[in-house]
């Protein structure tokens, strides 16, 4: 009999593995490098018009590699994100560089900013890992903490290039270290689900944690469903097209 109804194991979360500060920061270094991310805050202030200094509100923010970059440049800078050892990380770093970023403890199912903020940023997948109605939900929030002619950027994982290009396993490495994550999509709740193991100095751990993958016209679709319209479009953070061949969807959006 074929399944009708979402299958409870695709919105598995260990939210305390998968952020685990030390093991991530150890091997996505390579991912968060300063130079990457000042080439990503470059495309946001084009991309976003950030011509002047704006209030910006960075949903899912970690460690704060984009926020105090945007501080540094003159932006006022709140950061939310449901860390606490990633917020101590960052907290850290703005006192170091003297940077007046604002770091919050929250979920971002709950902010209740109203028309607060000039620019609204959420990258690195941090969309889509809630349910399909809080997901919603997070869009229609983030639409309200908007002032109006706001503008905000959705960082998400190409769902067509997932399904083209998904392979079963992927093993990255550092040293004698390992980090192996097997996937499944599930192609009725339009979820990735990971199943991770982590061997690291001779300890090996676990995480579990998926993420809903959305196609350009429905994420598109789901943004004109709470005020946003699509303004611009990349498949990289290079300026590159939404592809086939690429694995992300940068979507900027303004508030109608």
């Amino acid at each position: 009999m074929s399944r009708l109804v979402d299958d409870e194991r695709f919105f598995v979360f260990d939210w305390e593995s998968v952020f685990d500060v030390e093991d991530y920061l150890y091997f996505y270094d390579d991912t968060l490098r300063a130079e990457r991310t000042e080439h990503q805050v470059d495309v946001l202030e084009q991309g976003l018009a950030m011509l002047s200094p704006m209030r910006v509100l960075d949903l899912g923010c970690g460690h704060g590699r984009h926020a105090l970059e945007l501080s540094r440049r003159g932006h006022e800078v709140v950061g939310v994100d449901r860390s606490a050892g990633f917020l101590e990380l960052a907290r850290k770093d703005a006192a170091a560089a003297s940077l007046p970023v604002e770091f919050v403890e929250g979920d971002m199912r709950e902010i209740a900013y109203e028309e607060e903020f000039d620019r609204v940023i959420c990258l690195f997948d941090v969309f889509g890992v809630h349910r399909d109605e809080e997901n919603l939900d997070v869009l229609r929030r983030m639409a309200r903490a908007l002032r109006p002619g706001g503008r905000a950027c959705l960082d998400v994982r190409n769902r067509d290039w997932i399904v083209r290009a998904l392979l079963p396993m992927t093993v990255m490495q550092k040293g004698q270290d390992l980090m192996i994550d097997r996937h499944v999509f599930d192609p009725i709740s339009g979820r990735l689900l990971d199943s991770r193991i982590m061997v690291r100095d001779g300890k090996t751990r676990e995480a579990r944690f998926s993420v809903r993958l959305y196609s350009f016209t429905e994420l598109r679709a789901l943004c004109a469903s709470v005020g946003l319209r699509v303004i611009d479009a990349f498949g990289t953070w290079e300026g590159e097209p939404i592809h086939l061949g690429h694995n992300r969807m940068i979507l900027m959006v303004d508030k109608e």
